[in-house]
């Protein structure tokens, strides 16, 4: 090889390089949820269960419709501070939704309940 494409490979080389050492960080995976107690209610419309996780601060679990009434359920859960955070609700009979709760920054989670709405 003459000593211009040596020289020219060597740069193109180089080049690759220094642009490889500059590329963006990858993003770390987000940290994974601490879930550490199961949670489980039931009424005459529909039940429902799941894990208390990161503090009471998120609620994870899954809400079923056993129930042909026109009503269809969700979780609600009550705040510290007062409020409430409703899941997605299940319906008709035989439909589950999933239940993901988070509380708004400073607050947790102190109860749930089933609720339900006419669908």
């Amino acid at each position: 090889m003459n000593i211009r494409k040596t020289f020219a490979l060597a740069a193109a080389t180089a080049a690759l390089g220094t642009g490889l050492a500059v590329a963006p960080a990858a993003h770390a995976a987000p940290a994974a949820d601490s879930c550490t107690n199961n949670w489980s209610i039931k009424d005459g419309r529909g039940y429902a269960n799941g894990k208390w996780c990161n503090n009471n601060t998120k609620v994870k679990g899954t809400v079923h419709d056993t129930k042909s009434d026109g009503r269809c359920p969700f979780v609600r859960g009550r705040l510290n501070r007062g409020g409430h955070v409703d899941s997605n609700w299940a319906g008709p009979k035989g439909d589950s939704s999933p239940v993901r709760l988070s509380a708004p920054r400073g607050q947790h989670f102190t109860s749930l309940s089933m609720q339900s709405i006419k669908c």
